[in-house]
């Protein structure tokens, strides 16, 4: 199987701690989808307003850029779900992702934010937040506008795009 990760698995050392190298994925743009914060933290406790973190939502019309972790087998899904653990494991339908260069990568499958874990009266985790930008960022140009162009948020129950929230940083 082939796994979609949106949010800070981005980052090459969060890949690192799930012993994945960057020779093990490629970058992807998955259709369908619409990547936000809205997703109330399973580990990432806080007590303030400022607790979001990345999830993802069945938006026709829209899709978010990704990396796919290449072939990966059941028992390296162990550490994965426990890190995921709000979220579900969803397949996705074959010609949803497809890399930056135009293959088609088959089998894939995504973490999903559980039902009862989302929330849009949140705001974004600042700490998660800037580890995600880090992440997209460490990849090529496109890569990062892509990610900007395609990651939202809401305040006060409206969605935005956060280049709001990056252009005041």
């Amino acid at each position: 199987m082939n796994l979609i990760v949106f949010g800070s698995l981005l980052h090459p050392d969060e890949l690192l701690k799930h012993n994945v190298s960057i020779d093990m994925v490629k970058l992807v743009k998955v259709q369908g989808y619409k990547r936000l914060f809205d997703q109330e933290p399973s580990w990432r406790k806080s007590d303030t307003i400022n607790r979001a973190v990345m999830n993802i939502k069945p938006h026709s019309n829209s899709w978010f850029n990704a990396i796919a972790i290449l072939d990966l087998r059941e028992e390296d899904f162990e550490d994965l779900d426990k890190r995921e653990k709000g979220y579900d494991r969803t397949a996705l339908k074959d010609g949803m992702v497809i890399t930056y260069a135009g293959e088609i990568i088959k089998d894939c499958i995504v973490y999903v934010g559980k039902k009862n874990k989302q929330n849009n009266t949140i705001l974004p985790n600042k700490e998660y937040f800037k580890l995600c930008l880090d992440g997209a960022n460490s990849h090529f140009k496109q890569f990062f506008d892509d990610y900007i162009k395609t990651t939202y948020y809401y305040k006060d129950k409206k969605l935005f795009n956060i280049k709001e929230i990056v252009k005041n940083l």
